[in-house]
C-alpha cells in the first residue's frame, strides 16, 4: 500500500509502510486507493475465513471426528490466541523492524493461515494415500485435520488485530472511518467469493473432477507491565469488549454450524450416513445450499457496508450498533422456529449486518477513544505536543481481536456439548439469545463518542 502522497510539515510521506512510526502529528490524507489496496488484506483473510466456516464442520465429521470431540477443535486455537493476542499486539507496538511495525506479524500469519488452509483441506487425501490400515489412517486423518483447522483458526483471529492496527497507526481519523467501511466492503466480498465455492456442486463439473472436492479434502514490554496495562483498561474500553464478546459468541454460534444445521435440520440429511448413500448426499446438498445462504451474507455484509457511513449520520454509531445485534437476534431466532430453505436463505441478510457492524463499529469506537485521549493530553501537554505515553493501538485493537478467541471458546466448550445432546437446531437458538442480550449491553453500557 504505497505510492507518494504528500507531506507533513517537512517530514515526506513515501508509503504507508515507512509511516509506521510514533510520531504524534496527524498523518496527511490517504488516497482512496491506497485504502482499497489496504482493505485487501481482509479480502483475503475472509476468504480463507468463508472457507473454513462452509467446510470444517462437514470435513471434521466426513474423516470420521466423533462428536465428543467438537469442543478439542474449536477450543485449541482460541485458548491460544486469547493468551497470545495481547502479546504480540503488545509486540507490535514496540517493534522497530525494518519493514515497519506491523507488516512482519501480517507476512508471518498469512503463510500461517495458508499452510493450516493446506492441512485441513487435504490432509485426508494425503493420508488415504500414504497409509492403508484402516483404523491408523482415520486416526492420522483426524489428527492432521484437526491440526490444519488450529493453525488456521488461530491465525486468521491472530491477523485481525495487527491489520487494523496498521491502519490506525498510519491514518488520520477521517481517513480511518473510510478505511474501516473499506474493510467491511472487502470483508464482505472475500466472505462472497468463498461461500460461493461452497455453493457449487464441483462434483458434477470437469474442474471439480480434475481438482477434486473438500470431500478427498520504544521499551520492551514486560509480561508485568502488559498485564498492568490490561488491568488498568479505562472502563469504557472494557464495556465495549464485553459487547464485542457477546456478539462474536452469537455470530460464532451460528456461523460455525450452519452448513451443517442446513444438511442435519432442514435437509435431514445425515453426514455419519456411508458417502454413497442417499442420507449423507442429502446432508451434501444441504452444505452446499447453506454455502448460498453463507453467500447471501456476506453479498449483504458488502452491501450493508456501502451505506453504513449514510446510516451512521442519521442514527449514529450507537443506532448502527444496536441495530446489528437486534437484526441478527430476530433473523436466528426465525431461523430456529421455522427451519425452511426459503426463509432461511431470505433471514441470511441479517447475518450480513452483523457481520458488517461487528467489523466496523467496535474499531471505529476505539479510534474516537484514542482521538479523545490524544486530544485531553494535547490540550494538557506543554505547547500542544504529545510525549508519546498514549496506550498503544495495537494493545487495544488485539485486546479487542482477543474477544473473538474468548467467544470461540465458549462456543467450542459450551456448543459442542449442546450440539452432541439436542442437536444442531440449537446453535440458531442460543445465537439468537445470546445477541438479544448483546443488543440490551451495547445500548445501556457502551460510551459512544461523537
Amino acid at each position: 500500500m504505497g505510492g507518494n502522497i504528500g507531506q507533513l510539515g517537512s517530514r515526506t510521506y513515501e508509503s504507508l509502510a515507512d509511516d509506521e512510526s510514533l510520531d504524534p502529528e496527524e498523518p496527511p490524507k490517504r488516497p482512496t486507493g491506497n485504502l482499497i489496496m489496504h482493505s485487501m488484506a481482509m479480502l483475503g483473510r475472509e476468504f480463507c475465513y468463508a472457507v473454513e466456516a462452509a467446510y470444517v464442520t462437514p470435513v471434521l465429521l466426513s474423516v470420521g471426528l466423533p462428536k465428543s470431540l467438537y469442543s478439542m477443535v474449536w477450543l485449541l486455537s482460541p485458548i491460544l490466541g486469547f493468551l497470545l493476542q495481547p502479546v504480540v499486539g503488545s509486540a507490535s507496538d514496540h517493534c522497530r523492524a525494518r519493514w515497519g511495525r506491523r507488516r512482519p506479524y501480517i507476512l508471518i500469519l498469512v503463510i500461517m493461515m495458508l499452510l493450516g488452509m493446506t492441512l485441513y483441506l487435504n490432509g485426508d487425501a494425503v493420508v488415504t494415500a500414504l497409509i492403508a490400515d484402516p483404523r491408523r489412517r482415520l486416526i492420522w486423518a483426524i489428527t492432521i485435520t484437526m491440526i490444519g483447522v488450529v493453525l488456521f483458526d488461530f491465525a486468521a483471529d491472530f491477523i485481525d488485530g495487527p491489520i487494523k492496527a496498521y491502519l490506525f497507526d498510519v491514518c488520520s481519523h477521517e481517513d480511518k472511518e473510510r478505511g474501516l467501511h473499506y474493510h467491511a466492503l472487502f470483508t464482505g466480498f472475500g466472505g462472497t467469493l468463498g461461500y460461493l465455492l461452497g455453493a457449487i456442486d464441483w462434483a458434477h463439473l470437469e474442474l471439480g473432477r480434475v481438482l477434486g472436492t473438500e470431500f478427498q479434502t520504544r521499551k520492551a514490554m514486560t509480561m508485568k507491565s502488559l498485564l498492568r496495562e490490561l488491568v488498568n483498561m479505562p472502563p469504557h474500553y472494557r464495556c465495549l469488549c464485553i459487547s464485542h464478546l457477546f456478539g462474536w459468541t452469537a455470530f460464532l454460534s451460528n456461523m460455525l454450524f450452519f452448513t451443517d444445521f442446513m444438511g442435519q435440520i432442514v435437509y435431514h440429511g445425515d453426514p455419519y450416513a456411508a458417502h454413497n448413500s442417499t442420507e449423507f448426499l442429502i446432508y451434501e446438498r444441504g452444505v452446499e445450499v447453506g454455502c448460498w445462504g453463507l453467500c447471501i451474507n456476506s453479498m449483504f455484509s458488502s452491501l450493508y457496508s456501502y451505506f453504513q457511513k449514510s446510516l451512521v449520520s442519521y442514527i449514529g454509531l450507537k443506532g448502527l450498533y444496536f441495530m446489528g445485534y437486534l437484526l441478527f437476534g430476530l433473523g436466528t431466532g426465525f431461523v430456529g422456529l421455522f427451519p425452511n430453505v426459503y426463509s432461511t436463505l431470505a433471514l441470511c441478510t441479517s447475518f450480513g449486518v452483523m457481520s458488517s457492524t461487528l467489523y466496523t463499529v467496535p474499531f471505529n469506537l476505539i479510534a474516537k477513544y484514542h482521538r479523545e485521549e490524544q486530544e485531553e493530553k494535547r490540550q494538557q501537554a506543554p505547547g500542544g505536543s504529545l510525549d508519546g505515553s498514549e496506550r498503544g493501538q495495537g494493545l487495544d485493537c488485539a485486546v479487542l481481536t482477543c474477544m473473538v478467541q474468548l467467544a470461540q471458546i465458549l462456543v467450542g466448550g459450551g456448543l459442542g456439548f449442546l450440539v452432541n445432546k439436542a442437536g444442531s437446531v440449537i446453535v440458531v437458538i442460543t445465537a439468537s439469545v445470546v445477541a438479544m442480550i448483546g443488543c440490551c449491553f451495547v445500548a445501556l453500557f457502551v460510551r459512544y463518542v461523537d
